[in-house]
Formats: C-alpha cells, structure tokens, sequence
C-alpha cells in the first residue's frame, strides 16, 4: 500500500513540475518578444541601432532556446512519468484494503471486548477450586491406572509363565507318547516313526521306509491298529505316573488280517507284563492265539 500511495504522489509532481517549467518558458519567451518589440520602438533614438537590434536577436535566440529545452524537457518527464490511470487505481485498490483493514481492526476490538468480559465472568466463578477438583480426579485416576497397568503386568506375566509350562507339559507330554508308542509301532513296522501333532498330541503322518503318508490316507486296518497302539501307550504312560487304569478293547482290531494280528497279540501281550488288558470278541477262533486267560460266562445252576 506504501508503494501505491508513494507512486501516485511521485506522478503528480513530475507533472506539475513539467508544467511549470513550459510556464516559465512561455513566461521568458513573451518578455523576450515584449523586450524586442521595445527594442524596434527605441532604435529611432538609440546611438547605435544596429548593436541593439543584435542583441535583442540574441535575446530572443537565447529565449527560444530554453523554451525548446523546456518543452524537451517536459517531454522526457511525460515519457518517464508513471501511468496516472494505473497509480490511481491502485491507489484505490490500496484505500479499499485500509478500509477493509479499518473494519477488521474493529470488528476484533469487539471481539476483544466480549473475550474480556467472558474471562472476567470466568474469573468470578471460582475457577480455581474446580481445577484444584479437577487435579484431585486426575491424581485418582493415574492412581487408578497405575493400579491396571500392575494388574494387566501380572496376568502377562501370568499368563507367560503358563504358557511357557504349558508349552513344556506338551513337549513333555508329546516326548512321552513318542518314547512309549515308537517301540509298539515297530514291533509291526520294524522302521515306522510316527509324526506326533505338538497341540492335539494325535498322530497325523507315519514314516515309514523314509517317505511319510497321512494318517488320513492310511488303511481303515492300518487306522485301527495305531489307533489301539496309542491307548496302549497312554496306558503305560499313566502307569508310571502312579495313575494306573486298565485298558478294555472291544472287538478292536476287526479290519486286521491273520498275518498281521499276530504281531498286534505280541503288542498286547508286551504291555499286559504291568497292565491290566482285557478284550472283548466274538471272534474266539481269530483270538485263540492272543493267549492270557480267558474268562467264560456259567450259568447259576452250573456255578452251585
């Protein structure tokens, strides 16, 4: 805005002074022409009227000079001057920004007043004793989170402690069903090795002869016999931790063939050494050969 007041200003007086100057000029040039038009009228008596007319030439060529380098002069400060329409509109482009300027100043000293007059409400209304209330909450309530933030550290570390005895209870568990069911296993496949699931503790593949199958894909015998091996394992297992318990088959290996019940009789009877078996069949003939004692049903009157 300083710019555009300073501009316009500037304008004005190269124009006055311009004018002034063609002023002067025209002002000599007449008093020039008015001294010569004497001059004429007072050669009749003037001792040498020749010189004087000469003088008043010179004169005259001396006024005419300066009237041309005034109207030079005039010329090269209208040619340098600053555009008047461009500077005045600026200049009023620049008095309609003060004026918005006035307005806002204004408009915030208003605003001023009312904030003044809110904090002197504010200030009135006992704000210290509800920030010494607030504070007071605040203190309670870090008080309060520091207290969960104690309970939350405990159950984490609680709950690590506990999964890392869990994580060794099955790696306990799973080394021990490995180590009790491996042996049954190969007295059926001499180079079996089962694949123990560390979270179900269940058998999903068997190796056998260095390529692994499925459990899923295997023979609906070859199912039932892991599956009886198993619950002879756990049956060891829970011996030797002081919880023995007896294990009970009922017609259990009906989808095994002659060849190979043979080698499931020899499982069974390895492990009937410091458990109690007892199997259940209909099929007396297939199961002949299991050996152990074998319990029949009497009648009353046969029994008295």
């Amino acid at each position: 805005m300083d710019h555009f007041q300073g501009a316009t200003p500037a304008a004005r007086s190269a124009a006055d002074a311009t004018k002034d100057s063609l002023t002067r000029a025209e002002v000599d040039m007449a008093n020039a022409e008015n001294r010569a038009m004497r001059a004429q009228e007072a050669l009749g008596t003037h001792q040498d009227p020749a010189k004087a007319l000469a003088d008043l030439r010179a004169s005259r060529q001396v006024a005419a000079s300066a009237l041309e380098q005034a109207r030079q002069v005039q010329e090269a400060r209208l040619k340098n001057a600053p555009d008047l329409a461009a500077a005045e509109a600026a200049m009023t482009r620049a008095e309609s920004v003060l004026a918005s300027a006035k307005d806002r100043i204004a408009q915030l000293r208003e605003e001023r007043a009312a904030l003044d007059s809110r904090i002197a409400v504010v200030a009135s209304a006992a704000v210290e004793e509800e920030l010494a209330l607030t504070e007071d909450q605040l203190l309670q309530a870090e008080e309060r989170l520091a207290r969960i933030n104690f309970d939350i550290a405990v159950h984490q570390r609680l709950e690590r402690a506990l999964q890392a005895a869990r994580d060794t209870a099955r790696e306990n568990y799973v080394a021990a069903v490995h180590r009790e069911l491996v042996p049954l296993l190969r007295m059926i496949w001499p180079d079996a090795e089962p694949v123990i699931d560390a979270d179900t503790g269940l058998i999903t593949r068997i190796s056998r002869r260095g390529e692994e199958e499925d459990f899923d894909v295997l023979s609906g015998g070859t199912q039932e016999q892991i599956s009886l091996l198993v619950r002879l394992a756990f049956a060891r297992i829970l011996a030797r931790d002081g919880r023995p318990a007896p294990v009970i088959l009922d017609d259990a290996i009906v989808y095994t063939d002659d060849d190979r019940i043979e080698q499931m009789f020899d499982a069974l009877t390895r492990q009937s050494q410091d458990l109690q078996v007892i199997v259940f069949s209909c099929r007396q003939r297939a199961f002949r050969a299991l050996g152990g004692t074998a319990l029949t049903i009497a009648g009353v009157e046969d029994a008295a």
